[in-house]
């Protein structure tokens, strides 16, 4: 019996092309294991929707990564798609 629950989830294309390139390149052996590791590191870091952002851009700084306003768009779509759940 297994002790996972399986979800689904929605990622922008770009996204998928650097967790592909992760994965390909043997640094992760599945999407899956990448997402379970970014989870959890980002749980065991997360104080506040302010830090987190500080953070983000500091290290947008040393990758090439979507603008601000493409990311404040992003980040809009996720809390409402939130919301939306939080509701139902």
């Amino acid at each position: 019996m297994s002790t996972t629950e399986k979800v689904s989830i929605r990622f922008p294309q770009g996204l998928m092309k650097e967790i592909d390139e992760l994965v390909e390149s043997g640094e992760f052996s599945s999407r899956s294991e990448l997402i379970k590791e970014a989870v959890r590191f980002f749980l065991l870091h997360y104080e506040s929707p302010e830090e987190l952002w500080e953070t983000y851009k500091l290290l947008a700084r040393e990758r090439k990564v979507p603008s601000e306003k493409e990311i404040e768009k992003l980040l809009e779509e996720v809390d409402e798609e939130w919301k939306r759940s939080r509701s139902s």
